[in-house]
């Protein structure tokens, strides 16, 4: 008797922490089975094959990759970059900047295109990407290289200084144009970083 009530103080121990609301009965043999089956916690099935692996976007065929300019000796490679939370544009620290918000070569619109002239601190053996466009003459010539291998030749037509807030350089202009922003000008400090008081703004249109 004593064998069998330890029996069953142990099946209503299983049973709850199963998650089972069930009394026990005194005899454990009084239970019946299809209660136990019904009751029985299920065993998940083992996984036959793994999960696919997530595949990264393809770039498309016209996505600018690579800018080269051979009067400053200036072979990049181009990273699609957008604006901030603050609708900062997001320039990158080290290489030439698509603003993938503009056009796609060919696309008959304004390609911009932005860098830093100054080197960072941190790494001062990295040469700025945009530190000689100063130097590029009108009727210089430019290659921006697609994704797809296209090769898409432009002349430098226009230099203009700008001030930080005139952004109307950067907007679609009706019609094909690169467009490269750089800075220059007198140095201020803000916020305890260097910034330049005028955006050099260099202006090439399709090679005839």
């Amino acid at each position: 008797m004593l064998l069998r009530l330890l029996l069953a103080a142990l099946t209503t121990t299983l049973l709850i922490s199963a998650g089972v609301a069930y009394a026990a009965p005194h005899d454990i043999s009084a239970l019946p089975r299809q209660a136990m089956a019904r009751h029985a916690t299920p065993v998940p099935p083992r996984p036959t094959a793994k999960p696919p692996r997530p595949t990264a976007t393809p770039i498309a065929g016209d996505t600018p990759v690579r800018l080269v300019i051979p009067a400053i000796t200036l072979d990049q490679p181009l990273l699609a970059v957008g604006l901030d939370a603050r609708q900062v544009p997001i320039v990158p620290k080290h290489n030439v900047g698509w603003y993938n918000l503009s056009a796609r070569p060919g696309a008959g619109e304004n390609v911009v295109l932005w860098g830093h002239v100054l080197r960072f601190k941190a790494t001062p053996n990295i040469p700025a990407p945009f530190a000689r466009l100063k130097e590029l003459a009108v009727g210089a010539q430019l290659t921006i290289y697609t994704a797809d291998g296209q090769a898409h030749r432009y002349v430098v037509t226009e230099k203009v200084w700008a001030t930080p807030d005139q952004v109307a350089y950067i907007l679609p202009q009706g019609r094909e144009l690169v467009t490269m922003v750089s800075c220059i000008g007198a140095k201020t400090i803000v916020a305890g970083s260097v910034e330049m008081s005028h955006r050099l703004i260099t202006i090439a249109a399709p090679a005839p």
